[in-house]
């Protein structure tokens, strides 16, 4: 037995495919600007039972990950974590246009143009 997969049973032994998550719970601490699919939303679940057990590497934590969703996830619990998946990419699909707005940068105005203002600012390099 690989220390993978060891450590998957790990994580596998605390619950981790019997819990019903909260969606909007996975949907904040998830911080990605892309569409979540069922392995990654699999994923936030691992994470922090992961952490409980003090690891802490991201490559880690995706290996073990991939040996739950690949050997030990059925169908049925597979197509849990894909519609929990599309709940939250309808969560932070509803979150973002506010987030846009906020990070939208804002213009500064127009100076006007004197001889002063031309000779310091066309004359020198930034």
């Amino acid at each position: 037995m690989t220390e993978i997969e060891r450590l998957s049973y790990n994580v596998l032994n605390s619950g981790v495919l019997r819990q019903n998550y909260d969606v909007n719970d996975l949907a904040r601490s998830c911080r990605c600007s892309y569409e979540l699919t069922g392995f990654k939303a699999l994923q936030l679940a691992v994470i922090p039972e992961c952490h409980r057990n003090n690891i802490r590497c991201s490559r880690t934590i995706k290996q073990i990950t991939t040996c739950i969703w690949d050997y030990h996830t059925t169908s049925t619990e597979k197509d849990y974590f894909i519609d929990l998946a599309s709940q939250i990419n309808q969560i932070l699909t509803n979150q973002r246009p506010y987030l846009t707005v906020r990070r939208r940068f804002r213009r500064m105005p127009d100076m006007d143009h004197t001889p002063l203002s031309l000779t310091l600012f066309y004359g020198s390099n930034f």
